[in-house]
């Protein structure tokens, strides 16, 4: 096991809160510090989807509009493990704001709208296949120039992806972000997951515990995304298909709940403040799933997919090394590198960013900051020209890019 094995997310897992200053309670009512966790969807950030039928099912790829040129690059972003396409969404409106390019989102296998078969089958080898049926069957023979980008599980993906034969040429660029094995932190994961609320009672209480959890950092992402992940108990139907005629819950006030709601989740400092002073975030008590109102249930049981860990990121800092087109590599910290990729970055063998001040889900906590980066990339080695916005903001010389 490398050392960017034992290291790259130590103490990523679970993701964490900023450490809290006590501030919120102070506030007198808990409503009037309320933020807006209502769903929003999808369409205010790609222009359709397609789903693509290949020989493991059907899969659903969430499109930006078609760039002006067919030799402008194809983003194809590649979520992380429980995520899916739509974690992408803010990412894909600055992007395409800064360069000439299209984004091309897929829902992984056994994640968000894709219909797969065997969905429990999520070996690398399998994920990688199924990308690169979808890139075929999506594209034809005629492969315009891709870059793929790739978070967490999607990163492993990515970079295995980058050398299968057929797509060798068309892959113009690698990006991957916050690429972690967690190998030492695979207890942790599964005692993240099992802490994890497992209903919810409204999509606005799912969105309310993924910002106050610190899975997602950003609240307008978190909106649309975090629909992606969760399911209907009833329906059996994803909770975006519920989004655009989607009301608020509205509840009476009760004795003991802040907020007003009776899905409301306590404010840090309303829990374990100690917990909540270690940085831990806030502090939650886990729904019963036989309360007859918890009406979305996680779309993925994680924890089902824990024999594939090992698959997903054993050897990758040698087959991201090893990728033959352009590298970027992003993370949320410096404890990300170990010896090989730091002698690596310093012969100049990829392009490095680390952005601060984010959790895990670095494209969704600053996305402006990652299109920066990544279109940037994309510019240096001249695989697309900046829009009237990108020229504004002088991308390619962005501090440290």
């Amino acid at each position: 096991m490398s050392s960017l094995e034992k290291n790259m997310m130590k103490n990523r897992l679970p993701p964490r809160m900023p450490r809290t200053s006590g501030i919120s309670k102070l506030a007198p009512f808990g409503i009037s510090r309320r933020k807006d966790y209502t769903p929003v969807s999808w369409k205010n950030y790609f222009e359709k989807y397609v789903d693509i039928e290949i020989d493991a099912g059907i899969f659903r790829v969430y499109l930006s509009p078609q760039p002006d040129h067919p030799q402008r690059p194809r983003i194809v972003t590649l979520h992380g493990g429980g995520y899916s396409g739509l974690s992408w969404s803010l990412f894909t409106e600055e992007i395409t704001n800064m360069i000439h390019c299209q984004v091309v989102s897929i829902d992984i296998r056994g994640h968000g709208e894709t219909k797969a078969i065997d969905p429990d089958d999520l070996s690398i080898d399998t994920l990688v296949k199924d990308v690169e049926q979808v890139l075929h069957k999506l594209f034809g023979s005629e492969l315009p120039p891709l870059i793929l980008l790739g978070h967490s599980m999607g990163g492993a993906i990515a970079v295995r992806t980058a050398h299968i034969p057929s797509l060798q040429l068309a892959v113009q660029g690698v990006a991957v972000i916050d690429l972690s094995t967690a190998m030492e932190a695979l207890a942790s994961m599964q005692s993240f997951l099992r802490s994890r609320p497992t209903h919810f009672k409204s999509i606005e209480h799912a969105i309310e515990w993924c910002i106050r959890s610190g899975q997602v950092r950003n609240v307008e992402s978190a909106r649309v995304s975090m629909p992606s992940q969760i399911v209907n108990c009833v329906t059996g139907e994803l909770a975006t298909n519920e989004v655009e005629d989607y009301k608020a819950v509205e509840s009476p006030l009760e004795p003991g709940v802040r907020g007003g709601r009776d899905d409301v989740i306590a404010e840090e400092g309303e829990g374990d403040v100690e917990g909540a002073e270690r940085g831990e975030g806030a502090q939650f008590t886990k729904p019963s799933p036989v309360d007859g109102n918890m009406r979305y249930r996680w779309r993925v049981d994680l924890s089902r997919s824990e024999r594939h860990w090992s698959g997903w990121f054993s050897g990758l800092s040698g087959s991201f090394l090893s990728t033959p087109a352009p590298r970027l590599l992003l993370l949320a910290s410096v404890d990300g590198l170990d010896r090989d990729l730091t002698v690596g970055q310093m012969q100049g063998k990829f392009q490095m960013q680390v952005l601060t001040r984010c959790g895990h889900a670095v494209h969704e906590d600053t996305p402006s900051e990652v299109a920066r980066v990544v279109a940037s990339f994309a510019l240096r080695h001249r695989l697309t020209i900046p829009t009237e916005s990108g020229e504004e903001m002088n991308l390619i010389s962005a501090p440290g890019c």
